[in-house]
C-alpha cells in the first residue's frame, strides 16, 4: 500500500520537506495554502476516485487524441500520489492504465457520465454511462483495486444491467451496504430524433442483482399516476435517525426516500430560498448537517444554505455566502471538518469560460468559526476548472483539483476548454507546525460501536480524530464524502477511538482515518474499513429492514406512463408549454427542475412525466375546465427554477364557434362561456424550439396561412362555424388572445 505523505518521493515542493526561510511567504501560506505545479494526466480526469490503497482512479470521456465526443472507449488509469514525478522536475503523473470495462458479452462501454460509489469491500460500483449526450448506458460495472497482480491496476467486471438507461445518474452506498441508483437519463439512440427521459424509477443493488423501487411520485398518489422527474445527478445523503435518502437538490424542495418495503418518496415542507441550483455541490460536513453551496441557472448565485436534519422544524436557513459567485464547482471535505471549494465559473449561464469569468481562488468554510461560520478565500490555482472539473481529499491531507471541458462550447466561448491536469493544493493547516504521525490502525475492519487502538508517538498532543469517506467525485458532486469526528482517549502513545455506533451515521466501507494536534494540523492518514459485526444487537447492525423481495418491489414495466395513463381520471383541457434549458443538452434530458415547478403552477393537477425534447414542449393538464392564469404562471415559474429555464410560452387546442365580431376573428367557447379573440400566428410566437440550432423552429407553409384560411371560411356564415383551433394563447390586460397555428372544421 502506498502511503503519500511529506518529502520523500512524494513531494511535489521543495517547500514540504524543507522549512521555510522567508517569512513573508510562510505567513501567507500559513493563511492562503499553496498550489502545487501543474501535473499533466493521459486524459480529462472527468471521474475520481480515492481507492483503499491510496491510489487514485480516474477517467474521462474519451481516449487522449480521439475527435469524436461520442466515442464509445473510455480509458480509467491509476495515479499513485506517492509515485515520484516522472523526469525529476517535470509536471507529468506518473499512471498506469486498467483494462476498459465491458459488457457481459464483452462490449467495451465508456463509463463517461455514470454514477458510483464504494461498496463496503471497497469496491467502486459504476452505474451506467455514455452513448451520447442524454442517453445513457443501462451498464454496471465494478472495479476490483486489489484484483490482478498485486499493485497493478485493477480488474473491471460486468455485473447485472438495470432497468434501462442512466446518463448522469447518482449511486449512494446505504447504511445495510446496498448500493442505491436514482435518475440518469435514457431513450433510443438509435433513432435519429429520438425522445430522452428521465429515468424515475430509483433501484437498489444487492450481491450482483438490481431491485425496483417506487417510482419518483406524488406521495399522495398511491396509484403512481402522477409521476414526477428527478433531476440529472441528484444530491442525496443519508438522515441518521432513520437511515431514509434526503435529496437536497438540485430542486428546490427536499425530499425523502424510505427505501424499505419497495419503497416510498416523501415531499418536506422545506425548499431552498435560493430556488433551484445545479451543479452545486451538496456537503454533509457532520452528522445530519448539509450545506449546500453557490450554483444556478442564470448568473450562479455566491448564497450557501444549511441544513440539520435533526432540527424541528426542519428548515433551510442561509450561512455566510462565498468570496465569489460560482457555478460548476467542486466542494471537499477536509480532515479537520472544514469545507473547501474549488473552481467553477462567475460568469451567467451554463459554462462560462471566456477571460475573467472561472475562478481561480479557492474559499474555506469553517462550521465551528465563532460568532458565525465565514468563507476566506485562499491561494488561486493555475488552471480554469469549471465543467467537469474534480476534487478529492487524498491520504496525505492535501486536495487534487483537476479536470474540467470535453464538451461542446457555447458560441463565444474558448474552442478547447479541456485540461488533461491537476492540482495539488496544500491547505494551510499544513503549514502550522509539524504532523502528528500515526504508527499503527487497524489492518482489519473496526465493528460499529468498537473502540480499538491508534498509536501514536504525539498521542498527548491529539485534540481531534475524524475519518472521511473515501472520494467518489464527478459533476461537482462527491457522492461518497462524508465525515465523522471520532471519540477517543489517551492512554500512553495509544489512542482508544470508538467508532460510530450506527451505519446511519457511518455507511459501511473504508475511511482516511486522521489524527489533528492541537494546532490543527493533520497527520497523514491510515485507511480504516468499518463493516457490521455479527456481535452486535440487529437494530445496530442493520438498521433498514433486509433487500425487499421481489413481490415487495415495484416492478418496472416499460417507459414511464404518459397522458394515456391518467386518461380516466377527469381533468380539465391540456396545455402545451414552451421551454428552453440552459441546460445544453435540452429539455428531455435537463427536465426535472422544470417538471417541478411545472406541478407547483396553479390550477395544474397534472404533468406529463415526459417532455417532448424534438420540441422542447411539456404537456399539462389542468385540474379542471377553464384557462390558464398564464401571467401568474410565469411568476410562478420563474420563482422556482432562478433561470434555469426561459418561458416561451404556451399553446393550447380549444373548441369552439369561429365568427365575425365587429369586423374580427373570434373563438366562442360556448353560448355563454369567455369569447377568445382570434390573431396570426408570427414566426417569433411559435413555441416549437430546435435546441440543436438554439432556435425556434421556423413557421411552415400551411401554419404561416392558418389564420386566413380560418377568415375565409367563416366569411359568409351567419352563425359562424364549430372548429377546433390551436394555437399560442397569450395573456394581456385586455383577456386572452389565441394566435391561430392550425385548425379542422
Amino acid at each position: 500500500m502506498s502511503t503519500p505523505g511529506d518529502g520523500g518521493k512524494g513531494s511535489l515542493s521543495p517547500r514540504q520537506s524543507e522549512p521555510n526561510t522567508d517569512v513573508a511567504e510562510a505567513t501567507t501560506e500559513m493563511s492562503q495554502g499553496q498550489w502545487g505545479p501543474v501535473l499533466t494526466f493521459p486524459n480529462v480526469p472527468i471521474h475520481v476516485h480515492v481507492l483503499p490503497d491510496g491510489r487514485v482512479l480516474m477517467w474521462g470521456r474519451r481516449p487522449a487524441g480521439s475527435s469524436d465526443l461520442n466515442d464509445q472507449h473510455c480509458i480509467p488509469f491509476v495515479w499513485d500520489p506517492a509515485d515520484p514525478i516522472e523526469d525529476g522536475d517535470a509536471t507529468t503523473a506518473k499512471t498506469v492504465n486498467t483494462c476498459q470495462p465491458t459488457k457481459k458479452d464483452g462490449t467495451i462501454v465508456n463509463l463517461f457520465c455514470s454514477g458510483h460509489t464504494f461498496l463496503p469491500d471497497g469496491r467502486l460500483l459504476v452505474a451506467g454511462g455514455h452513448i451520447r449526450d442524454g442517453f445513457g448506458q443501462n451498464q454496471t460495472s465494478i472495479y476490483n483495486y486489489a484484483g490482478g497482480a498485486p499493485g497493478g491496476p485493477g480488474t473491471w467486471e460486468p455485473s447485472d444491467i438495470m432497468n434501462d438507461g442512466r446518463w448522469y445518474p447518482t449511486v449512494t452506498t446505504l447504511p445495510d451496504g446496498r448500493a442505491l441508483v436514482l435518475s440518469g437519463s435514457f431513450g433510443d439512440d438509435k433513432a435519429a430524433d429520438a425522445n430522452t427521459e428521465n429515468n424515475n424509477i430509483p433501484q437498489v443493488w444487492s450481491d450482483g442483482a438490481w431491485t425496483d423501487l417506487a417510482a419518483f411520485s406524488d406521495p399522495e398518489d398511491p396509484d403512481q399516476e402522477n409521476v414526477f422527474a428527478l433531476e440529472l445527478y441528484p444530491r442525496v445523503h443519508i438522515n441518521s435517525s432513520d437511515g431514509q435518502v434526503f435529496m437536497s437538490g438540485p430542486q428546490k424542495y427536499s425530499w425523502l426516500l424510505n427505501t424499505t418495503g419497495g419503497g416510498r418518496w416523501s415531499l418536506t415542507t422545506v425548499a431552498r430560498e435560493a430556488g433551484q441550483r445545479d451543479y452545486a455541490p451538496a456537503v454533509m460536513y457532520d452528522v445530519d448537517k448539509i450545506i449546500y453551496i453557490g450554483g444556478g441557472g442564470g448568473p450562479p448565485t455566491s448564497a450557501a444554505e444549511i441544513i440539520d436534519l435533526q432540527q424541528t422544524p426542519l428548515a433551510w436557513r442561509p450561512t455566510a455566502s462565498m468570496n465569489y459567485p460560482r457555478r460548476q464547482h467542486n466542494a471537499t471535505l477536509l480532515p479537520d471538518g472544514t469545507v473547501l471549494v474549488t473552481g467553477g465559473t462567475l460568469g451567467p449561464g451554463f459554462d462560462d469560460c471566456r477571460p475573467g469569468r472561472p475562478v481561480h481562488a479557492a474559499e474555506l468554510w469553517d462550521p465551528a468559526q465563532k460568532p458565525h461560520p465565514q468563507w476566506t478565500e485562499l491561494a488561486e490555482e493555475s488552471v480554469d476548472r469549471c465543467y467537469h472539473s474534480t476534487a478529492v481529499l487524498l491520504p496525505d491531507a492535501t486536495v487534487l483539483s483537476a479536470g474540467g471541458g470535453e464538451f461542446i462550447p457555447a458560441p463565444g466561448q474558448p474552442k478547447d476548454p479541456s485540461h488533461p491536469d491537476g492540482q495539488i493544493f496544500r491547505p494551510p493547516y499544513l503549514f502550522k507546525g509539524d504532523r502528528p504521525e500515526i504508527t499503527s490502525a487497524p489492518s482489519r475492519p473496526v465493528g460499529y460501536g468498537e473502540t480499538f487502538e491508534v498509536e501514536s508517538p504525539q498521542a498527548d498532543t491529539i485534540d481531534k480524530v475524524t475519518w472521511v469517506r473515501l472520494s467518489s467525485v464527478t459533476h461537482a458532486f462527491n457522492q461518497s464524502q462524508r465525515i465523522n469526528l471520532l471519540v477517543f482517549r489517551v492512554t500512553a502513545n495509544t489512542l482508544l477511538v470508538t467508532a460510530p455506533n450506527s451505519p446511519n451515521i457511518c455507511p459501511p466501507g473504508h475511511y482516511l482515518l486522521f489524527v489533528l494536534n492541537r494546532n490543527g494540523v493533520p497527520s497523514v492518514a491510515r485507511v480504516v474499513q468499518i463493516l457490521a459485526s455479527p456481535q452486535l444487537p440487529a437494530s445496530v447492525a442493520s438498521p433498514q429492514a433486509a433487500t425487499a423481495t421481489a413481490s415487495q418491489a415495484r416492478a418496472h414495466t416499460g417507459p414511464m406512463p404518459g397522458r394515456a395513463a391518467v386518461a380516466e381520471k377527469p381533468r380539465g383541457p391540456a396545455v402545451v408549454v414552451g421551454l428552453t434549458s440552459n441546460c445544453p443538452y435540452g429539455l428531455g434530458a435537463c427536465w426535472g427542475g422544470a417538471n417541478e415547478a411545472l406541478n407547483k403552477l396553479d390550477g395544474v393537477g397534472w404533468v406529463n412525466p415526459i417532455a417532448d425534447a424534438a420540441e422542447s414542449t411539456a404537456e399539462v393538464v389542468l385540474s379542471q375546465p377553464g384557462l390558464p392564469p398564464l401571467n401568474r404562471w410565469v411568476d410562478q415559474f420563474r420563482d422556482i427554477v432562478s433561470e434555469r429555464y426561459v418561458w416561451r410560452g404556451v399553446e393550447m387546442t380549444l373548441n369552439g364557434v369561429a365568427e365575425k365580431r365587429d369586423g374580427s376573428l373570434v373563438l366562442a367557447l360556448s353560448k355563454r362561456g369567455p369569447v377568445i379573440p382570434l390573431a396570426p400566428l408570427t414566426a417569433a410566437g411559435k413555441i416549437q424550439f430546435d435546441n440543436d440550432t438554439r432556435t425556434l423552429k421556423p413557421l411552415s407553409a400551411s401554419e404561416a396561412r392558418a389564420y386566413e384560411q380560418l377568415d375565409a371560411v367563416v366569411k359568409g356564415k351567419r352563425d359562424g362555424q364549430q372548429v377546433t383551433v390551436t394555437g399560442r394563447l397569450d395573456e394581456t390586460p385586455s383577456g386572452y388572445v389565441l394566435h391561430v397555428r392550425q385548425f379542422a372544421n
